[in-house]
């Protein structure tokens, strides 16, 4: 059975945008997920509450390096220009794709988010049909070091609509939360100064007698403290901060 034929200009709603290249994705058994924002709004009714509204203007994704050519080929079909210098140079990992149209860019992750940190995403595209499992989107989150308010506000739709458990069914997994901040002090160390950011920014908008999240973020962050910690993360704490923890990537955009 031949795939769908879909229209080659972009939607102007990037969201609305998203939801097309992942329906086409699946049609042609490629695998994408987002991730970022828009990730977000697709699992968080309260993203579109008037204190936690926000725009949203490139999208991210995420899909297998086993499948780099196929996804070049999506996006050709979708009606996209890739970007050509950087695809060659970084495209073992992360590709861009331009959309002439609306004057916007599509980045596409390549089996790892490699960001301020890196997390490994091969075992877990699978667990959720458009986005990234919820623990995973809030790790891609937590683990941004120079956080902007946007961020932020991601991470408060994200506790309040969904509940601590064990499980990516509609549930944030705290296994998979410790699982990363557990056995890598880095990571532990940005997630926390982002953990207080978002109680900051919760009380500043005086936001925790009516969302949950402040009480759902404090449950967590006591059970990443409370977790073991492996021998790597111990060694690293002994450095400390004496010795920078996170990459700062380069942002490219050709907006």
């Amino acid at each position: 059975m031949e795939p769908t034929v879909v229209s080659t200009v972009p939607l102007d709603d990037i969201r609305d945008e998203v939801r097309r290249i992942l329906e086409a994705a699946e049609a042609r058994g490629i695998t994408l997920r987002a991730l970022g924002g828009v990730a977000v709004f697709l699992h968080s009714p309260s993203a579109t509450h008037r204190q936690l509204q926000r725009t949203y203007r490139d999208a991210d994704l995420v899909g297998l390096s086993s499948q780099k050519r196929g996804i070049e080929t999506l996006f050709a079909e979708l009606g996209y220009q890739a970007d050509r210098e950087f695809n060659t140079l970084h495209g073992h990992q992360r590709l861009f794709f331009w959309d002439p149209h609306h004057e916007r860019q599509i980045d596409v992750f390549l089996d790892q988010l490699r960001m301020c940190h890196t997390l490994d995403l091969r075992q877990r595209l699978t667990l959720d049909r458009w986005t990234l499992p919820l623990a995973d989107l809030l790790l891609t989150k937590l683990q941004i070091w120079e956080a902007n308010e946007k961020d932020l506000v991601d991470i408060v739709a994200l506790l309040h609509d969904h509940p601590l458990g064990y499980g990516d069914e509609e549930t944030i997994d705290i296994q998979r939360i410790i699982e990363v901040l557990a056995n890598d002090w880095g990571w532990y160390r940005t997630a926390k100064e982002n953990v207080e950011r978002v109680r900051a920014l919760i009380l500043e908008r005086d936001l925790s007698e009516e969302f949950v999240s402040l009480r759902r973020l404090e449950e967590l962050w006591r059970a990443v403290e409370e977790a073991p910690k492996s021998r790597s993360w111990k060694l690293r704490a002994m450095v400390g901060e004496r010795k920078r923890w996170y990459e700062l990537p380069e942002e490219v955009r050709r907006d």
